[in-house]
C-alpha cells in the first residue's frame, strides 16, 4: 500500500508531477514519429549537400576540360568545333566558365575580321554585372582598342576613366587611349599630363612609357625616361 503524503503540499505536489510525467509519455507517444522523421530529413538535406557539393565540384572539372578543349580547338584552327564548345558553355549555367566562353566568341569574331562585332560582343560583356570586374575590365579595354579610331575622343576618355588611374592594372593602355583623345581634342595639356604621370608609373611596361615620353616631349612636356629612372 503506497505511503500517504504527510501534508497537503506533498499530496498535490506529488499529484502534481505523476500528471506531467503521464503528460510527456503522451507527447512522446503522439510526436514521437514525427521526430524521427525530422531527425530522417536533416540527415538526408546533409547527405544532399555532401552530393551537391561534390556534384558541383565534378561538373567545374568537366566544364574546365571543354574549355580548355575549346582553346586547344581555335590553337589547331579547328574554330567550328570551338564556336560549338563556346556556344554550349555560353548557353549553361557555368558562371565561372560563361564569361571566358563569351570573350573567346568576340575574339574569335575579330579574328574573322568582323571587328564590329567583336567589339559590340566586347561591349556587352564589359557591362554584364554579373561578370567579374577584372573580365569587364579586359572586354571594355579590348572594345575600347577596336573602336578607338570610330568612337568620339570624349566616349573615349569617359570609357578609359576607371582604369586611365595611377596604380590600375589597365593604366599603360587605358592612359594612352585617353591622351591621344585628349589631343584629338585640342587639349594638349592635359594630354601632356596624362603621358607625364605614365612615364613615372613603374608599372607600365618600359617600351609604352618610351614612347609616351616622346608624346609628351614633342607637346612639351619634360617627361621621365625609362632608362632614367632607378631599377624597383
Amino acid at each position: 500500500m503506497a505511503r500517504m503524503p504527510q501534508n497537503n503540499e506533498a499530496f498535490i505536489r506529488e499529484v502534481d508531477e505523476e500528471v506531467r510525467r503521464e503528460q510527456a509519455q503522451k507527447l512522446a507517444r503522439r510526436y514521437g514519429v514525427i521526430v524521427a522523421v525530422i531527425v530522417v530529413l536533416a540527415l538526408a538535406a546533409f547527405g544532399g549537400t555532401l552530393w551537391w557539393r561534390s556534384h558541383q565540384a565534378a561538373v567545374a572539372g568537366q566544364r574546365g576540360d571543354a574549355f580548355t578543349d575549346a582553346m586547344a580547338n581555335i590553337s589547331n584552327g579547328k574554330e567550328a568545333e570551338a564556336k560549338k564548345q563556346l556556344a554550349t558553355m555560353v548557353g549553361s549555367d557555368a558562371k565561372g566558365y560563361a564569361p571566358l566562353a563569351r570573350m573567346l566568341q568576340a575574339d574569335l569574331l575579330v579574328r574573322e575580321r568582323k571587328d564590329a562585332d567583336g567589339a559590340a560582343a566586347f561591349l556587352k560583356l564589359s557591362q554584364d554585372g554579373s561578370v567579374p570586374q577584372p573580365l569587364r575590365d579586359v572586354a571594355l579595354m579590348r572594345a575600347t582598342t577596336l573602336q578607338f579610331d570610330t568612337l568620339p575622343p570624349q566616349q573615349v576618355i569617359d570609357r578609359m576613366k576607371p582604369l586611365a588611374q595611377t596604380g590600375n592594372p589597365w593604366f599603360g593602355s587605358a592612359g594612352e587611349m585617353t591622351g591621344l583623345a585628349w589631343m584629338k581634342l585640342g587639349q594638349p595639356k592635359k594630354a601632356g599630363e596624362m603621358f607625364v604621370a605614365m612615364t613615372k608609373d613603374k608599372s607600365v611596361p618600359a617600351s609604352l612609357r618610351s614612347r609616351v615620353a616622346q608624346l609628351a616631349a614633342d607637346l612639351g612636356y619634360e617627361a621621365v625616361q625609362p632608362q632614367d629612372m632607378p631599377a624597383s
